[in-house]
């Protein structure tokens, strides 16, 4: 048996093909012909790219008859509007969009913010889909019939059905959290109809099979199973092992996000203030939340650009990453230098603010290329090791880190994150833990599998620990605090401007 898992990301689209024993059959990628400074997304666009790759996938099988499911998921906050035919009203605003208006802000100030953080468990923000609702709602040529978030979009493509499940609903700030299901009262307040949000499904749900037409583009059998995936943070985790409360996803790519599993809704009305949203998790097990920094891989990107231009006709000689040249030159031992990496702004959790820019401080003569990089990448854990110390406060920080993405390729980030936050962490070896996550939903649906944290186990492939150096965990304690001064001495003189 063989399950896609379509995993949606904001720059492109990828399709991975797992037999049941785990194994990955074939893999297609595609990046969205977007031109150039162009940040929303036309629909079809989206949806011939996923298309594209599912097709390409299904080509590269040995036995497409053995495909069974495809599961869908995506990111989160943006939407497809579309009439009663099932057309598009608009373009996609993207999760990454700015989306602030008087119009939202208004009607937080209406409802209050307090009351949107009781019912939908987030802080009420612009990045969220409602603000893009209200302004698609003012500006659509057509009234709106259903507003379908990404994953459901495309899952509405394949088999005609407008759903949406638990993870990606809670990405709208319409959905009450503990009551399960859409808010009446938030829609009312916003002017939106329940008729117009797509019935919430539990994660991994069978929606039925693919239509006919679209069964034969694709090169599949009209009787293969399309499934609701969920948001791509909770399929990562999935893919990753976690499954009891006290595990966490450590994701490492565009950005940084730790997502730790808990029993029950924090009390404390600050952890929602802090920006820590709640989402029910897999199987009834609890909830996560998600503690991120928005700059994450970006910046070492930006240093690899911008300060490591040199080493890429070495990196090509050698047949290998420029990465891989960094790693092998960083110095072994934690330096003076420290970065506050705010080289987009400070966005994420526990604090936004856009305006702040990056620091480097402890400069000197003997500061080389090599001290820069490893500091930056202390600087990067630095920031999650200040999320890590918030969400101890309210009883959810992690007793176990998975390590999955880009970050979780370099032993030397892992060993600092291991020194800095003195906790073992569990390198994740599958790459595709999207894809892998989804796959899994599809294998459960498919086979009416209930508990799908249990079945995940057998797919997991998780390498050696890497464990804290005790003589590190010290020196990082005390220069963790000089960080942590640095860090409130740049917020306080930006509330000076």
């Amino acid at each position: 048996m063989i399950s896609l898992g379509v995993d949606i990301g904001g720059t492109g689209a990828k399709c991975v093909a797992f037999r049941d024993d785990g194994e990955q059959l074939a893999l297609s990628y595609i990046e969205y012909p977007n031109p150039p400074g162009k940040v929303n997304l036309e629909p079809e666009v989206l949806a011939s790219s996923v298309l594209h790759v599912i097709r390409e996938c299904v080509e590269a099988l040995p036995d497409r008859s053995e495909v069974a499911a495809i599961t869908v998921s995506s990111f989160g906050e943006s939407f497809v509007p579309v009439d009663r035919e099932g057309k598009a009203l608009s373009d996609i605003i993207m999760y990454f969009a700015d989306s602030s208006s008087g119009e939202f802000d208004n009607l937080v100030a209406k409802v209050g913010a307090e009351k949107f953080m009781k019912i939908a468990r987030t802080m009420p923000d612009a990045s969220y889909s409602l603000a893009k609702m209200l302004y698609t709602v003012r500006t659509a040529p057509r009234p709106v019939w259903k507003f379908l978030l990404i994953a459901g979009y495309i899952c509405y493509r394949l088999c005609g059905v407008a759903a949406t499940d638990v993870s990606l609903a809670c990405r709208t700030l319409l959905y009450d959290v503990e009551q399960g299901c859409w808010s009446r009262e938030l829609l009312d307040a916003a002017e939106l109809s329940v008729d117009q949000m797509p019935e919430v499904y539990e994660t991994g749900s069978d929606l039925g099979p693919l239509l006919p037409r679209v069964a034969e583009k694709l090169g599949l059998s009209a009787s293969v199973r399309v499934v609701i995936g969920a948001h791509d943070q909770i399929v990562n985790a999935l893919a990753c092992g976690v499954r009891e409360p006290g595990d966490a996803m450590d994701g490492t790519g565009t950005t940084e996000c730790i997502e730790p599993l808990f029993s029950a809704i924090p009390e404390e009305a600050r952890f929602t203030q802090e920006n820590y949203a709640c989402v029910p998790y897999l199987d009834g097990r609890g909830y996560v939340t998600y503690a991120y920094n928005l700059s994450g891989g970006m910046v070492v990107r930006w240093y690899r650009d911008q300060l490591a231009l040199h080493l890429r006709d070495q990196a090509k000689r050698e047949g290998v990453s420029v990465y891989d040249i960094l790693n092998r030159v960083c110095p072994e031992e934690p330096g003076e230098l420290i970065v506050l990496p705010y080289l987009q702004g400070m966005g994420g959790t526990p604090d936004i603010a856009p305006d702040v820019r990056g620091v480097f401080w402890g400069v000197s003569m003997h500061t080389g290329l090599a001290e820069i990089y490893r500091a930056i990448l202390e600087g990067l854990t630095f920031e999650m090791a200040y999320n890590l110390e918030h969400l101890e406060r309210y009883g959810t920080a992690p007793r176990r880190l998975y390590a999955c993405g880009g970050g979780a390729r370099s032993r030397v980030w892992l060993q600092i994150k291991a020194d800095i936050w003195n906790r073992e962490i569990l390198p994740v070896e599958t790459e595709e833990t999207g894809a892998l996550g989804s796959a899994i939903l599809g294998f459960a649906a498919v086979q009416g599998v209930k508990d799908r944290c249990e079945m995940a186990k057998k797919f997991v492939r998780v390498g050696a620990p890497i464990r804290p150096n005790p003589a590190h965990v010290e020196i990082y304690r005390e220069k963790f605090e000089r960080y942590k001064h640095l860090r409130a001495l740049v917020l306080e003189e930006m509330t000076r401007r």
